[in-house]
């Protein structure tokens, strides 16, 4: 009898271990299966269709997988009722910080967490990634503490892999977007660099001196010097800013340098090229963008100068140690479907005047004190240092930015094109 019953205890023991080696192999074969997947490249929801069947086969019959990807989102479930919809990781689950029988939790915020047994949280160093919900746990060895750590060491295990997975093809998919948009940038930057002027008129009768700095590559900011003759002796001079950055402000402005030239050339006279530029400005953008834009249009021989500032920074114009704001025109472009008004103004111009255009990004500029650059320092710096060659002018005035801005970065485009009229 005693020998019999060694031998009966003898066979239990070795069918429980062959149990457990039983469990453990498929454990493993669970995990080479994820791993093939994950190999394989499969889709998301293939990879937890996956995790479900290894859920099923641990004899667990109630299953939740919250995921978070930007933001928490149930990634599988089965065997639950339809009060679970209510779940919220955020309300319900990120007080659970270790694996927690439903029996053991103090509080119970939803009795729709009431149906299961187990919450099993997934942490990567103190940022939650996932929360497991399981129930009806019926486990395919003895219910004992051991089978019970093995099992949840399992899931953590099976679940820290898929997540890890997902959250992978999310960074290498975002890397292959960031890559792709740097590409789009640098064409962008490339075409943008074609259109602003490589060359200035400069001569006898006008000196010109520019100044390009995008904040980041491509830029909202434009600036073209247009001849009108053959001679050069009527200029167009023009700045403008497109509101917003990036590629989208970039594409708007190649369309408006194409717009301006080509009206230019109709031989329109201001009021109308502005009218006209407008109204194909809000075609293009439907109102979602508008343009500051200054426009002069010069006769060098006979010394004279007509201007429409549509709402840009009032260029500088100054001579004989005084100088004038040129801010007459019409409101912004793009914004109306015609423009209430459009004011021309005409100037006869001095020997040796100096006109600074520019962009807001220059007005601004802010400093470690958080004071701006304003107008009240731009005018003073061109009073003070309106007689250098134009070149000097300009490099001056970016030392003085430079100085005034000390560590602050930039923070926006400036554009600064500057001319003396002989």
């Amino acid at each position: 009898m005693d020998i019999e019953l060694t031998n009966t205890k003898y066979r239990s023991n070795l069918e429980k271990m062959q149990k457990q080696l039983q469990l453990k192999e498929m454990r493993i074969n669970s995990v080479l299966e994820i791993t093939n997947a994950i190999n394989r490249n499969v889709s998301s929801k293939e990879l937890f269709r996956i995790y479900e069947f290894m859920m099923r086969t641990e004899g667990v019959n109630k299953v939740m997988v919250f995921h978070k990807n930007y933001q928490w989102k149930c990634v599988c479930k089965y065997g639950v009722g339809e009060d679970t919809n209510t779940l919220q990781v955020e309300e319900h689950l990120l007080d659970f910080k270790k694996p927690t029988f439903m029996y053991e939790a103090v509080e119970v915020k939803t009795e729709a967490l009431e149906q299961f047994d187990l919450i099993i949280p997934v942490y990567h160093k103190r940022e939650p990634l996932a929360f497991i919900l399981l129930g009806e746990m019926h486990l395919k060895t003895d219910i004992n503490k051991s089978s019970i750590d093995d099992m949840i060491k399992f899931v953590q295990t099976i679940t820290n892999i898929i997540v890890v997975a997902i959250e992978n093809k999310r960074l290498f998919k975002k890397e292959l977007e960031q890559e792709s948009l740097k590409k789009e940038l640098e064409v962008a930057e490339r075409v943008q660099n074609m259109l602003i002027p490589k060359r200035l008129p400069n001569g006898r009768h006008i000196e010109m001196s520019a100044v390009y700095m995008p904040h980041h590559n491509i830029s909202g900011d434009y600036y073209d010097v247009i001849k009108l003759d053959k001679e050069g002796n009527d200029l167009l001079v023009c700045m403008a800013d497109i509101s917003g950055k990036g590629i989208a402000a970039a594409l708007i402005m190649a369309n408006f340098q194409a717009m301006l030239r080509a009206l230019a050339m109709e031989n329109n006279d201001l009021p109308q090229l502005v009218q006209k530029l407008n109204k194909r400005i809000l075609e293009i953008t439907n109102g979602d963008k508008f343009i500051t834009f200054f426009i002069a249009k010069h006769n060098l021989k006979e010394h004279t100068l007509q201007y429409i500032n549509a709402g840009h920074n009032p260029p500088i114009l100054s001579n004989n140690g005084s100088y004038h704001l040129l801010e007459q025109g019409c409101t912004i472009l793009g914004a109306f479907d015609v423009l209430p008004s459009v004011e021309v103004t005409c100037l006869d111009i001095s020997p040796n005047t100096v006109i600074l255009t520019y962009t807001d990004g220059l007005t601004d500029l802010e400093n470690e004190g958080g004071e701006f650059f304003e107008m009240e320092r731009l005018t003073s710096f061109v009073q003070s240092n309106n007689t250098l060659p134009m070149d000097d002018f300009n490099m001056e005035l970016l030392q003085k930015i430079k100085t005034f801005k000390g560590n602050q970065t930039y923070t926006d485009d400036i554009t600064i094109l500057s001319y003396r009229l002989h």
